[in-house]
């Protein structure tokens, strides 16, 4: 079984998701991301999404996210991806 990621885990791919032209709000991770859904129907839901899209970033980040649980998605959303986290302690 493979170890669930954490939050240092997931941090450097949410960054590079929010990089890309287009997700500046959180694309389709902003459900979680940005207003805090944290339950694991929507990561799911937006496991679904992703495969759909055929986006391979997409992919790895809603696994990683579906992969979580809730108490880390809801900690990754309490963190502000407008900033510049290059300087992140956690």
């Amino acid at each position: 079984m493979l170890r669930k990621p954490t939050i240092p885990d997931v941090t450097p791919v949410v960054k590079e998701w929010y990089s890309k032209p287009g997700n500046e709000c959180g694309g389709l991770f902003h459900i979680i991301l940005d207003d805090g859904n944290n339950e694991q129907h929507w990561a799911d839901e937006l496991l679904e999404q992703a495969k759909a899209s055929g986006d391979t970033d997409a992919i790895q980040l809603a696994e990683l996210l579906a992969a979580m649980s809730p108490t880390q998605r809801l900690k990754l959303s309490k963190m502000n991806w407008l900033d510049d986290h290059s300087s992140d302690t956690e």
